[in-house]
């Protein structure tokens, strides 16, 4: 059977690259009938934290990478390293050095299979022998990841190509214990548009900050697995259900992948617009919940219906729509002055500010519209010259949806408030 493992380090948030990485594992382990292993590597005592370990926890929760079988913790495992570590030192293949213990690097050629960049060979003599267990006790990194994979009996490493150059000594190890090493995937490192390793200064790095930010984990995991994947096809948008049926190892990209912010928020846009409307109802009431003063029932649906199609992330749902909250802050000056230095349309404004008073309310989309354009043509002018005044007038921005039903929900008496306010009158 296909056993795979993610195994992050509990020293910081879950970001990117390891979501990447666990995903590609999940994808394959599935895919395959496998199972999905999660080891937690938390050896480094002065950085490994509970909280971020409950952090990556909730985080693969969260985005539906859901593991297979007993977590485990390195940090649990000691006596074993060490009970490997001196059968290393008692067959000569390994030695005390200052209260540490070092592999010998045998003198010779490592062919490393990588199932996605295909044959690398290295020469060990360009290797100094490999500290394994550190003087305190603890195992490196080395020791104690070749040990967990064979007796967690992993098949494939799929990992960062950034420990492509690892792999060697790796493989010496298990020559050196009689072990049949898994087979190797290294994956495309995420580089940033600047050309360098994806980090902070390129925008959010950690899964609980898109979740945060109102992402989707459908979303997140879509973009993801087009960041060193080519499905073949022309399709973007993939569930997890079929990047499970179509993910292949054969199929994932030798050179780097690049982070571009943009397309993974019209992703997320795309996904939230997937949703059954009830599902983003129920989602993004939640979101919000705690953090907006929320209307009355159905003032807030129409608010999140109308947003829907113009909202690609739950949060920007409160920048799009604060007008509805708030008085416009005027800040487009060019555009404020060309509307009061119009005498003409001061004057219109001012005609359809009476006309619809004769409205009993603005629920009536129809009925304001038809005012509207009655009033433009009268005044031999076209509607959209009334239109896009009052979308500013009422909101302080040249863009919204669609101004009868932005009316509707803001209601009669804001909206006629904020035109009164604006003509002072």
């Amino acid at each position: 059977m296909i056993r795979v493992r993610f195994a992050p380090s509990p020293t910081g948030f879950l970001h990117i690259g390891g979501v990447r990485t666990a995903l590609f594992n999940f994808l394959y382990a599935r895919q395959q009938g496998g199972q999905f292993l999660l080891r937690i590597e938390d050896t480094d005592r002065q950085r490994s934290t509970p909280e971020f370990e409950q952090e990556i926890l909730d985080s693969l929760r969260w985005l539906g990478l859901d593991w297979d079988g007993e977590l485990v913790h390195q940090s649990r495992r000691l006596d074993r390293y060490r009970e490997i570590a001196q059968e290393l030192v008692s067959k000569g293949l390994a030695y005390q050095s200052e209260g540490a213990i070092k592999f010998k690097i045998p003198k010779t050629e490592i062919k490393v299979y990588d199932i996605v960049r295909g044959e690398v060979t290295y020469d060990s003599e360009e290797f100094e022998d490999l500290v394994i267990m550190k003087s305190d006790g603890f195992p490196v990194f080395h020791l104690a990841v070749i040990v967990d994979d064979h007796d967690m009996e992993i098949t494939h490493v799929i990992r960062g190509e950034d420990h492509l150059t690892n792999t060697p000594r790796h493989i010496l190890l298990q020559q050196a214990l009689g072990w049949k090493p898994p087979k190797y995937a290294h994956l495309p490192l995420i580089f940033g548009s600047d050309g360098t390793p994806l980090s902070k200064r390129h925008g959010a790095v950690a899964v609980s900050e898109y979740r945060r930010q109102g992402f989707l984990p459908q979303a997140l995991l879509n973009y993801l697995a087009l960041l060193g994947w080519n499905p073949g096809t022309q399709q973007e948008i993939f569930s997890l259900q079929e990047l499970v049926k179509q993910f292949s190892l054969k199929r994932v990209i030798k050179s780097n992948a690049q982070f571009n912010p943009e397309k993974l928020f019209w992703l997320n846009g795309q996904h939230l617009r997937m949703l059954p409307g009830e599902v983003f109802e129920k989602q993004i009431t939640e979101f919000w919940h705690d953090k907006m003063e929320i209307q009355p029932e159905e003032q807030w649906r129409k608010l999140i219906a109308l947003y829907r199609p113009r909202i690609q992330t739950f949060e920007e749902l409160q920048e799009q729509s604060v007008y509805c909250f708030s008085d416009p802050a005027y800040t487009d000056e060019k555009m404020l002055q060309e509307i009061r230095s119009n005498s003409g349309l001061i004057t219109l404004l001012k005609q359809w500010g009476k006309a619809v008073q004769e409205l009993p309310d603005f629920e009536d989309t129809t009925a304001l519209d038809q005012k509207t354009r009655q009033i433009a043509e009268t005044a031999g002018l076209k509607p959209k010259d009334i239109i896009h005044p009052l979308r500013f007038v009422l909101t302080g921005r040249i863009a919204s949806p669609g101004l009868f039903e932005l009316m509707s929900l803001i209601g009669k008496e804001i909206c006629l408030k904020r035109l009164h306010l604006f003509l002072g009158q």
